[in-house]
């Protein structure tokens, strides 16, 4: 009984993460960087998203690991990269304040939900 109570906890242990996981990769596809030379825009939405703009009608939303004040009503950041890609945990600079925000996550969305994000700025 106690061999067979203990095998059951030992998979739930090992396989319930791999599930989450696998679960939690479908729902947003994340990515590492965005080439610079894809990039079109990147409209502030709040002070703590950015919304991408690619070539060839694509999307992408950053997400910034922390609120960063200022970013909205600055209107912009500005960022500085020796490998022609804006990549997770980078910095930003917020015009004029100089704040700075680092990126947490870049995200691909749909049109759809660039346009409501849009709709949020």
């Amino acid at each position: 009984m106690k061999k067979a109570f203990f095998n059951i906890l030992i998979t739930i242990l090992f396989i319930t993460p791999s599930l989450l996981a696998e679960e939690q990769d479908n729902s947003e596809k994340t990515q590492q960087c965005i080439k610079l030379n894809n990039i079109k825009s990147t409209p502030v939405i709040d002070n703590k998203t950015i919304l991408v703009e690619l070539t060839g009608r694509k999307f992408k939303r950053i997400d910034l690991m922390n609120r960063c004040p200022g970013l909205k009503i600055e209107g912009g950041f500005s960022y500085s990269t020796s490998i022609n890609k804006l990549c997770i945990q980078d910095a930003l600079r917020v015009l004029n304040s100089g704040g700075i925000c680092m990126i947490d996550k870049i995200v691909d969305i749909s049109k759809e939900q660039a346009k409501s994000l849009r709709k949020k700025s």
